[in-house]
């Protein structure tokens, strides 16, 4: 069935069903300019849910970023609850993994915004990774929960920690926060996330880039060297994972939020055994990596649009 009819039977479905449950549930004594405030709690939901279906793939910049956070609290406040109750059953590790795989369905259904994933098999290392992807907006998160793996903690700035809901869901989840203005908390708290990767064989997730790079050209900022001194710490592979350039659906100077699939490429997984943790062997490591992944990133991504067509 075309979206077009899909639109057109939800909403008659929609119509129907409300109609009949105001005849029946609505008192007689309400009068017309409070009929909203006494409509029935199933009603509320039904238009809610109509509303978004009709404007998933219709509404503009500000309705898909208010239901991309809208979904991220809600979510988030799952995720308080998982790190609570999961680990209770011996199940610590699916925290993570069960927050990103709704949040991809969630947030990804209201915004009809989607992840087309090529070489996926290989997130499957066998054990600990260190896995790490380009980082362009805000939208990465919902992207990333597409491929999220599971038994796998997430390295975050410190500030995130303080966030109302989402640093209170990260802080359950034993997230890695590293400050960025204290080099030396920053390396014992790179240090400490190796040791544990290495005890407790638990992958990490972390945008070596550091920060949001906005890119509306096909690049990445240069990258920050903890994930790679995280690895060879460790001793265990990193897995790029490398998201495609997505300005021509999501730019938030020109408030351009559009549907669409995005690929994302999940590189073969590189080996760090044998490495020393010097600064000579990470440098390189860190250089052949970022140009593997800008490789990937040029191979995959469409033609980003030009400052005249905005």
């Amino acid at each position: 069935m075309s979206d077009s009819k899909q639109s057109t039977y939800f909403t008659s479905t929609f119509v129907n069903s409300t109609l009949h449950l105001i005849t029946h549930n609505l008192k007689a004594s309400v009068t017309p300019s409070s009929t909203l405030a006494y409509l029935p709690w199933s009603v509320q939901i039904l238009m809610i849910a109509a509303a978004a279906a009709l404007y998933r793939k219709r509404g503009g910049f500000y309705y898909r970023s208010a239901a991309a956070v809208t979904w991220l609290l809600i979510i988030a406040a799952y995720g308080m609850a998982a790190s609570l109750i999961l680990p209770l059953f011996g199940q610590r590790k699916l925290i993570n993994w069960t927050v990103a795989r709704l949040y991809y369905y969630c947030a990804g259904y209201f915004t009809a915004v989607s992840a087309v994933v090529e070489n996926e098999a290989n997130l499957e290392t066998g054990g600990p990774a260190v896995y790490i992807c380009n980082h362009q907006s805000s939208i990465d998160v919902l992207l990333m929960a597409r491929v999220f793996p599971k038994s796998t903690s997430v390295v975050a700035k410190k500030s995130i920690k303080f966030y109302p809901i989402l640093g209170w869901y990260m802080s359950l989840s034993k997230a890695v926060f590293l400050d960025r203005s204290n080099r030396d908390s920053a390396v014992a708290s790179a240090k400490k996330a190796a040791e544990d990767i290495h005890k407790k064989e638990t992958s990490v997730f972390i945008f070596p880039e550091g920060t949001r790079g906005h890119p509306r050209e096909i690049n990445m900022l240069p990258f920050k060297k903890g994930a790679f001194h995280m690895a060879v710490q460790a001793g265990v592979p990193i897995v790029p994972i490398v998201i495609a350039n997505y300005n021509h659906l999501y730019d938030s100077k020109a408030k351009r939020f559009n549907s669409g699939v995005v690929p994302i490429r999940v590189l073969d997984p590189i080996s760090t055994e044998g490495l020393k943790d010097s600064h000579g062997a990470v440098d390189k490591l860190t250089t052949d990596v970022r140009e593997l992944m800008l490789n990937a990133l040029k191979e995959i991504s469409p033609p980003t649009l030009s400052k005249k067509s905005e």
